[in-house]
């Protein structure tokens, strides 16, 4: 199946007359490289840029990738990986790590993607849970691997990029050398494992949300329409990790589904090195979160010969002052993308087919069947009204379950509707308006008040460099608004500066939504992701 919506005039049209038509056997790995390589200019189409820290670049085509993940692929059946084996590969941006997960997905294996920035902790829970069996790590994270072997019995082999030193291991350099360029994908069914990708965990424990071969249509309407529609010279790029769905599914697996290059850095975010990426690779797409722009319009822009053209976001929501400056400084359009790792890419903004409503999420991604429900009953709400963004089953982007959790599982449907865990509401016109996280919403004197509308509102004021806003006890109104606030570098914080404040929020919005409480922070606690943990505030 190939999905093209450019076809069509208008999101009107394309959402009321696209249909799903997946077929019954697929495997992810030949719609992302296999179709490309095979093709008469697999030799020559460019899959991959690849810039290390210290400057050293490399180029890929989809022939050369291909030839790569076949050994993988024969490496790790040479070490007992075979249909339904979990493999994590804990692994930055660099081009091992796209390597590994193609060579396990045609393999018929489950990949399991971790970050190197998680501790002990984290990457023993993870690694645990999914009784991950093989693991491929680098110098990053080798030697930790190494320390909690004795306590996951299920970890038999551990496979080394860079070959670091004390870790007891398989060479990745040396079994890709002895293992053939050869490998015949396994047949997959649609509804097979393929991932089983770890929910940031902002609370409890983080899940881990198991998804089928499928999953990859299902982030297809949705990946075209906040692209645009990219042509044959459009190039991608990320500053997030291809450990999480943001950076591997939303730049790079839908880059090479449709035969478009991606560029890879492997050191840290850095704007000025950001902007030199941009420019140097010709970057066309890339998929930023509103808090790295606000960070990149820190860098004069105008130093820079950009080729920008599309900047897609998710993550967190997008504001006006970040749509002004990437049009403004980068003569770009930005489109936000709405989902969560569970089911993505549900509503978005293309300005070629809609009308761009700037208060607004977007709409529907064709395809997706969106609503706003009350979470008890799964009855729809009525538009204009706060309630629990669900999404309808069946569809192709939504999760097996999570993984070895049936009850949870279970917990997560009203029916035929998938809650999100996030509120939100809709107009009469279909545009989908996120309140934030549905346990974030602020009740408070019988007002329900969404945080992330006083975030933006605080974010106008010119001392204010960034804003997150609580809801916290109160023994008179049983919750208040707080407002945690990041002044700008030239701002000493007083009380006088409370008033002002509140006062602004009072004149912009309403008198009940105003923060009773602001207090004055220099950054916010944040996942391993970069999503703010709005709990550790409020606690």
């Amino acid at each position: 199946m190939r999905i093209d919506l450019s076809q069509y005039d208008s999101y009107d049209e394309a959402y009321r007359q696209f249909e799903w038509d997946i077929p019954e056997s697929f495997n992810m790995a030949d719609a992302l490289c296999g179709q490309w390589a095979d093709g008469d200019d697999g030799k020559r189409r460019v899959g991959l840029f690849y810039e290390s820290e210290d400057g050293a670049r490399e180029t890929y085509t989809f022939w050369e990738i291909q030839r790569v993940a076949n050994r993988v692929s024969n490496l790790l059946a040479d070490h007992g990986v075979e249909r339904g084996t979990r493999v994590g590969i804990v692994l930055p941006q660099r081009p091992e790590t796209l390597f590994a997960n193609l060579g396990v997905l045609q393999l018929g294996a489950v990949s399991v993607p971790l970050s190197v920035l998680y501790g002990s902790e984290g990457l023993h829970y993870r690694l645990d849970h999914s009784q991950t069996q093989v693991a491929i790590v680098d110098e990053q994270r080798a030697d930790l691997v190494e320390e909690l072997r004795e306590d996951l019995p299920h970890l038999e082999t551990v496979i080394t990029v860079d070959d670091p030193e004390d870790v007891e291991g398989v060479s990745w350099d040396d079994g890709i050398a002895a293992s053939s360029p050869r490998f015949e994908t396994v047949e997959t069914a649609v509804e097979d494992s393929a991932y089983i990708i770890y929910t940031s965990g902002t609370t409890g424990k983080p899940k881990g949300a198991h998804h089928a071969h499928r999953s990859l249509f299902g982030y297809i309407p949705g990946w075209q329409m906040i692209n645009e529609f990219p042509g044959g010279n459009a190039v991608h790029y990320t500053p997030a990790g291809w450990s999480w769905v943001g950076g591997l599914f939303a730049v790079v697996w839908g880059a090479w589904y449709h035969g478009q290059p991606v560029v890879g850095y492997g050191g840290q975010f850095d704007p000025e090195t950001v902007y030199s990426l941009l420019e140097r690779y010709g970057v066309t797409n890339p998929l930023l979160t509103a808090t790295m722009v606000r960070l990149l319009r820190q860098v004069d822009a105008s130093a820079y010969d950009l080729d920008v053209e599309v900047v897609p976001s998710g993550g967190e929501t997008v504001t006006e002052d970040i749509i002004e400056f990437v049009e403004t400084e980068w003569d770009a359009l930005v489109n936000e993308i709405y989902g969560q790792t569970e089911c993505n890419f549900l509503v978005g903004t293309n300005h070629r087919q809609m009308e761009i409503n700037l208060a607004a999420a977007g709409k529907p991604c064709p395809g997706h069947e969106i609503a706003i429900v009350d979470e008890q009953t799964g009855e729809r709400i009525e538009n204009g009204e706060i309630g629990h963004i669900a999404v309808k089953r069946p569809d192709p982007s939504m999760l097996l379950g999570y993984w070895n959790q049936p009850d949870l599982t279970e917990d997560l449907f009203v029916g035929d509707w998938m809650l999100t865990g996030d509120a939100g509401s809709m107009d009469d016109d279909g545009y989908l308006y996120y309140e934030g996280r549905a346990d974030d919403v602020i009740i408070t004197s019988g007002y329900r008040v969404s945080p992330l509308e006083i975030e933006a509102s605080l974010r106008e004021h010119e001392a204010v460099s960034d804003a997150v806003v609580v809801g916290v006890d109160d023994s008179d109104r049983g919750t208040i608004v707080k407002a945690f606030v990041v002044p700008e570098p030239n701002v000493t914080p007083s009380d006088t500066l409370v008033t002002d404040l509140q006062q602004f929020v009072k004149d912009r919005e309403a008198a009940y939504k105003y923060p009773r409480q602001v207090e004055f922070v220099d950054e916010f606690p944040t996942t391993v992701s970069g999503k703010i943990q709005r709990h550790k505030l409020t606690e």
